[in-house]
């Protein structure tokens, strides 16, 4: 079987846009990922009050 060698350069792909499109895009990105996890964050934190509120707090004390 013979191996074929890896490739010594990168192979960069030209999907057809510019350069200030791949800026635009990347000025945009982190922008919807910080809301989704801010999002995912503020359901998570509504969650655990709301299981505290009306399950922890109703038993009372412990011991």
């Amino acid at each position: 079987m013979v191996e074929e060698p890896h490739p010594t350069s990168v192979v960069e792909d030209d999907d057809g846009l510019s350069q200030s499109q791949i800026d635009e895009a990347m000025r945009e990105t982190p922008k919807g990922a910080f809301a989704l996890a801010g999002l995912t964050v503020g359901l998570l934190i509504v969650a655990w009050l709301a299981i505290y509120i009306f399950v922890f707090l109703p038993r009372g004390t412990v011991g």
